[in-house]
């Protein structure tokens, strides 16, 4: 028997009355018929019909290789979908749970003691007393493991941030998300504190949210291409050069570029070849990891369980590695 099922694959609740009918052709009667059934469908579920139709007869209905079913439907109106449908199902509240942990200074096992850059250089009579952060350095092993590292012998530790990037870094670490309007407005402050406290995934978002806000212009390019190179910051990189090689006369005019870091050469010799490969037409699908977009190539590493933080070309080496390890160990079984 051939078994047929039908999907609700959206997270919506519905109730319909349907009947299925096989098909071989327009012109054919129909084979084999399925009618009156009422079913409810929740959030991703299936109704099932595991005896559908003879495997022989659906073989003899086949239009140039092709099974047509024809599925006939209609939304039942009963007073009973709506009390199913408002059915209230808590979600897992391990999230709300370690974020309500955050600033709990009764479980905490380490205290930072968070003074700006600027009350470094100020007088001792003058400076502010620091913001105290009570923190869970088991949580922030896997969440931000630079900071854990910092706070190994536990008691109370001096950063210097601003208050208020540590308050963000922090939020992000027991599992918060933080506003556009936060992020948007302090992302280079945010990618500076994420790099230095090893949060890897914070700081791929605020550089994202960096690129998104920030036009690149001749005014700023510089500035904006040794701080993407200062803080292995690989998307904003790629998108200076996009900008190099879409307006190469201006730059070669306008912008000095004795200050240019090295192994520039190969992002822009990157960037053309791109551009090379998606003009001419396309001779094979063979995947080139050296003409990938950094989003590409970060989705990738992220895909396999890799670390999708670092230059393209740490990217690229990580990606040739493990598909080396994987390529021995096929030729090995």
């Amino acid at each position: 028997m051939v078994a047929v099922r039908l999907w609700n694959m959206t997270d919506e609740v519905v109730e319909i009355d349907y009947a299925l009918v096989l098909k071989a052709s327009k012109n054919v009667k129909e084979v084999s018929r399925r009618e009156a059934y009422s079913f409810f469908f929740g959030g991703q579920d299936c109704s099932c019909h595991d005896d559908f139709a003879e495997r022989t007869c659906v073989m003899q209905t086949l239009a140039d290789g092709t099974l047509t079913i024809e599925v006939r439907m209609r939304l039942c109106e009963s007073s009973t979908i709506n009390s199913r449908a408002h059915q209230f199902i808590p979600s897992n509240p391990i999230y709300k749970n370690i974020l309500s942990m955050l600033m709990d200074e009764e479980s905490s096992d380490v205290v930072f003691e968070v003074e700006p850059p600027s009350v470094t250089k100020s007088h001792e009579k003058n400076k502010p007393v620091p913001v105290s952060f009570s923190a869970h350095r088991l949580i922030l092993q896997k969440s931000a493991p630079t900071l854990a590292e910092m706070c190994e012998n536990g008691g109370n530790i001096v950063i210097t941030v601003e208050p208020d990037i540590f308050r963000h870094a922090l939020y992000y670490a027991y599992g918060g998300k933080l506003s556009d309007e936060d992020m948007q407005a302090n992302a280079k402050e945010i990618i500076d504190a994420a790099d230095r406290f090893g949060m890897v995934n914070l700081k791929l978002e605020a550089e994202a949210c960096y690129v998104r806000s920030t036009d690149i212009d001749l005014d700023n390019m510089m500035d904006n291409l040794l701080y993407a190179d200062a803080k292995n910051c690989a998307l904003l990189k790629e998108t200076v050069i996009d900008f190099v090689v879409t307006n190469g006369e201006d730059v070669l005019k306008k912008v000095c570029l004795k200050d240019v870091p090295g192994g520039i050469f190969a992002d822009l010799l990157t960037a053309v070849t791109r551009g090379n490969k998606s003009s001419a037409s396309a001779e094979d699908n063979v995947v080139d990891l050296h003409t990938m977009r950094v989003s590409e190539l970060r989705t990738m590493l992220d895909e396999k369980g890799l670390d999708v933080d670092g230059s393209r070309e740490t990217m690229i080496k990580t990606l040739e590695e493990h598909s080396s390890r994987d390529n021995a160990g096929q030729d090995h079984d």
